[in-house]
């Protein structure tokens, strides 16, 4: 799958657990992992559509409530220790926090212009099954019709304080934390933890210049 496809299903999956907010609190007897991703599928495409309908305000408009959203049914925690690794155990609480917080930001301007082109024509979305494995869970799903192509997309989560939340999305086999893994190690290879948040902070300014 080209790589520019796999970016873009990645953060039409943010935006799709951005919808759970909304379906929430629809009285749903069932909040297994599998009925959490479905329940907020035809929210979020929604959402994106009427944003490209000129009737409502664009993605970009929405941020603030968009990443408050998000931030309720992702761990960002979780996902910001997973994709820097090794280096996480040897920071402070404060550096581990700011991290967390540079890479909610870092997700979403990344994804958010690729969510703004999208325009979700024929595209099936298949709920295929669920795997729980004590406070771990895996739910398997498939795109359909995606620019002609069929797409895996998995979600991993974890179930905290009652509530699953996803840490990890995995496209195609690939994973989203484990390709900002690679992105970090790269850097931290060369540079200071310091000089690495100095970086971060620089692309997330010039990222939401740019939105």
């Amino acid at each position: 799958m080209q790589k520019s496809i796999r970016f873009t299903v990645f953060g039409i999956s943010l935006w799709i657990l951005s919808a759970f907010l909304f379906t929430a609190s629809s009285g749903s007897a069932d909040n297994s992992p599998l009925a959490l991703i479905q329940s907020g599928t035809d929210r979020a495409l929604q959402i994106i559509k009427s944003a490209h309908s000129g009737n409502a305000p664009s993605l970009s408009e929405r941020r603030a409530e968009i990443m408050q959203i998000i931030d309720k049914y992702f761990d960002f925690g979780e996902m910001a220790k997973r994709a820097l690794g090794r280096p996480w155990k040897e920071q402070s609480p404060q550096k581990q926090q700011e991290f967390v917080d540079l890479f909610k930001q870092l997700l979403f301007n990344n994804y958010a212009g690729r969510v703004e082109t999208y325009t979700g024509t024929n595209e099936q979305l298949v709920y295929d099954e669920q795997k729980i494995d004590g406070e771990y869970a895996l739910v398997k799903t498939r795109v359909l019709n995606y620019r002609n192509a069929n797409i895996q997309l998995d979600y991993r989560l974890k179930l905290i304080n009652g509530e699953w939340k996803v840490y990890d999305v995995v496209a195609e086999g690939v994973s989203l934390v484990d390709n900002y893994r690679g992105q970090f190690n790269s850097i931290l290879a060369s540079k200071s933890f310091d000089a690495f948040l100095g970086q971060l902070k620089e692309k997330v300014a010039d990222q939401q210049g740019t939105l």
